[in-house]
Parts: C-alpha cells; structure tokens; sequence
C-alpha cells in the first residue's frame, strides 16, 4: 500500500504540498468540556489545485479507493 501510495503522491507533482500521514485517536472541545468521540477522517493529504474540482481529479487516482475507502476533498478558506 505504502509503495502505491507513493507512486500516486509522485504522480501528483507540483501539486502535492504535504503527503500528510494517518490521525490517531481524536477529542471533541467544546464550551461544556471534550471528550474522546470517534472520527470519521483518518488521515489527511495537502494538495494545491486551482478550484474544487481540479483537486477532486487529483485524487481520484488516490490508491485508498481502490481498497474500498472514500477520501474527502475540501478547500481550505485560509487567507
């Protein structure tokens, strides 16, 4: 998996910022405290595209679809 994921970070190119890596166990921090609660996002990817849809095509070759998994794409908002 590993060598496969490697090979599709290396295809990205230019766009690739960060590979990322897995996330570990998560809490949720709210006003009232935080508590352990199961996450849906395992781990991240930071690629650069010019619109949504560029970074959807990125990934659409993404090894962890081929397992079965599903990724989420999303935009940063940072300045």
């Amino acid at each position: 998996m590993m060598s496969a994921f490697m090979a599709w970070a290396g295809g990205v190119g230019d766009h690739m910022v960060d590979p990322g890596s897995p996330l570990g166990a998560s809490r949720v921090v709210t006003s009232a405290g935080d508590g352990e609660q199961p996450s849906d996002i395992g781990g991240y990817t930071i690629v650069t595209a010019d619109t949504l849809d560029e970074a959807v095509g990125l990934v659409r070759s993404h090894p962890f679809l081929s397992r079965g998994g599903t990724l989420r794409v999303s935009e940063s908002v940072a300045p």
